[in-house]
């Protein structure tokens, strides 16, 4: 039994029967879905951060910076379209990674994003995340969050609790409710590895899964070196039992486009 999973959650039982599962690790992941640049918070330039997650093996690679209902962000339609066009001009020049433009939306009080679907549907991913409002009530909270995931062009739900590890709890939700939400409309919940997010934690991961979601474990580097905190995801993903099988970015780029195409879109 990996140390990971030692929390007397069963794994002896589980072990003794034969069906103690396979948990994700490192070696497993083939991108990272949910990074940024100096675009906007980041420190490091997209031909950096790109070289950087080529250098660590990828399959395949996002960028994702804010959009601008971030005010701080400055973003604006032409810096990300100028953005993706540079973006596909590194990608025609690698072919052992493949690049995805994404972007890290926010989630309004009342669940709307910062941009109409139309514009949406040019990325290749969306991630949405709470950036505000946090102290909504149990009922307005739960619709907000439900009402994004079963928004089309919404992949992964970003950091989905907000808690910050010693300095601010996670939002109030019907997290059931939410989960069951996600599972239906194809909605990847995220295991965020920032050392002080580790969002969602292993025991909401192990509660969602009960739901049958996908999971995406994911950096949200904003520098270089925030690469390599892939690891903390994992040790969450891992002592919440995910199996590489259950991880999004853990699948070949054919599968993974599959599941984006959420819907069919």
């Amino acid at each position: 039994i990996v140390p990971t999973l030692r929390e007397d959650r069963g794994e002896i039982e589980a072990a003794l029967r034969g069906e103690l599962p396979r948990v994700v690790t490192e070696r497993d992941v083939r991108g990272d879905l949910h990074t940024h640049t100096d675009l906007t918070d980041g420190l490091a330039s997209l031909d950096a951060m790109v070289e950087a997650a080529a250098e660590r093996g990828y399959a395949y690679y996002a960028v994702t910076d804010h959009a601008p209902d971030l005010y701080m962000q400055r973003m604006t339609d032409e810096k990300v379209l100028a953005q993706r066009e540079r973006l596909r001009e590194l990608d025609g020049a690698r072919r052992r990674m493949r690049l995805l433009h994404g972007t890290e939306l926010n989630i309004g009080p009342d669940g709307g994003l910062d941009w109409p679907d139309a514009f949406l549907a040019g990325f290749d991913l969306c991630v949405a995340s709470l950036h505000s409002h946090f102290d909504l009530g149990r009922t307005a909270m739960t619709r907000r969050l439900v009402r994004v995931v079963e928004n089309p062009h919404v992949n992964i739900l970003g950091h989905p609790t907000t808690r910050l590890i010693g300095r601010r709890a996670g939002v109030d939700a019907d997290w059931d409710e939410v989960f069951a939400a996600c599972a239906r409309t194809g909605t990847a919940l995220e295991v965020n590895a920032q050392p002080d997010r580790l969002d969602l934690g292993d025991e909401d991961i192990l509660r969602a899964r009960t739901h049958g979601v996908r999971f995406a474990v994911n950096t949200d580097a904003h520098s270089v070196p925030h690469l390599a905190q892939l690891r903390y995801g994992i040790g969450t993903a891992q002592r919440g039992w995910l199996t590489p099988d259950e991880v999004i970015n853990t699948w070949s780029l054919t599968r993974l486009r599959r599941f984006l195409r959420k819907g069919g879109r």
